[in-house]
């Protein structure tokens, strides 16, 4: 994936890139300014970026917010490696979203707050775990942020709090915003009380290194999501196996979903970012380990019917489940 950005980069035309602008509801003469001031790397990655933001992003970008990205991401680029590769600086070193925050320019005031109070590390490890020490004492956990919403980087840090997804998004920005690619990996694990955990994986240069301080020990994670990529990597932490879903067939028109769902003691949990879509064959990575499969046929917003099915995920092996069962089952044949 990473490879394809870094070629269409290279090989986008001017056409190309009119073709993207046109499709652009305004901001064309910002990104049309960019395209034809920026030279060398910076234009390079201003384009990556171009191509790879969501529209919201790509229609609200600023010069201001622009530059504090690119210029802050090639300044700090090789502070802690003789050579970072374009494939792990393009993914997690130049991004500026963790998950669903604003859209702000943020590295040059939290590098200047993190420079007041973090020590230079000697390795990205050190260096991360300090910054993390600090972000964790500094801001108070509120709670969850049960609306979605989070404030940027820079908002937080002086209300001294933030939701559990809000300090997350604060970390992950500063530890970009020092020279260290950070991977966001939100996971979810058994039990009682709380499944879905936050953190982030740092690259030291050789490997992908875990952030592992609050979270249980990943080898009973059962799936895990990267942001805001959406990349299943779970089998970056533990064995795993394949659930493949066969789709539908004669449906009802209407409103079907598929959700993936975790024994929760009496109760589950369903893990959100895992998409089946019903009217595909789906193939998806997950521990091995027990799961539910919940279809639900929807009519006018009112559910219908729902169809439950326990799974068993063996690791190294498939799982299959034909979802016509469950169509029959809610819909029968006349």
């Amino acid at each position: 994936m990473v490879s394809i950005f870094i070629s269409v980069i290279l090989l986008l035309s001017p056409a190309e890139r009119d073709s993207l602008l046109a499709e652009m509801s305004f901001n064309t003469g910002f990104w049309e300014e960019v395209f034809s001031q920026y030279s060398g790397d910076t234009l390079s990655y201003s384009e990556h970026l171009f191509l790879t933001i969501p529209k919201e992003d790509r229609e609200g970008m600023t010069a201001v917010i622009l530059e504090d990205h690119v210029l802050g991401a090639i300044s700090t680029r090789n502070i802690w490696y003789d050579y970072l590769t374009n494939s792990i600086f393009l993914n997690y070193l130049l991004p500026f979203r963790i998950d669903n925050e604003p859209l702000s320019s943020y590295r040059s005031a939290l590098g200047a707050w993190l420079s007041r109070r973090v020590q230079p590390g000697e390795t990205a490890v050190v260096m991360a775990k300090e910054i993390q020490d600090v972000i964790t004492h500094a801001i108070t956990v509120t709670g969850y942020s049960y609306d979605g919403s989070v404030f940027t980087p820079t908002q937080i840090i002086p209300a001294g709090q933030a939701s559990r997804e809000g300090r997350w998004v604060l970390l992950g920005s500063s530890l970009r915003t020092m020279g260290i690619p950070a991977r966001p990996v939100k996971g979810w694990f058994p039990g009682v009380d709380r499944n879905l955990y936050l953190w982030f994986d740092i690259w030291t240069g050789e490997e992908w290194y875990t952030l592992s301080t609050g979270i249980p020990p990943l080898e009973y994670v059962k799936a895990a999501i990267e942001f805001p990529s959406m990349r299943n990597i779970t089998g970056n932490y533990r064995d795993t196996g394949t659930l493949l879903t066969t789709p539908l067939v004669d449906f009802t028109e209407g409103g079907w979903s598929v959700n993936l769902l975790i024994p929760s003691g009496d109760d589950t949990t369903t893990i959100d970012n895992v998409n089946i879509d019903p009217f595909e064959r789906v193939s998806t990575e997950l521990a091995a380990g027990e799961f539910l499969l919940r279809v639900q046929f929807s009519d006018r917003g009112e559910v219908v019917g729902t169809w439950l099915q326990n799974i068993v995920i063996y690791a190294d092996s498939t799982t299959i489940i034909d979802l016509t069962e469950a169509e029959y089952a809610i819909t029968p044949l006349p």
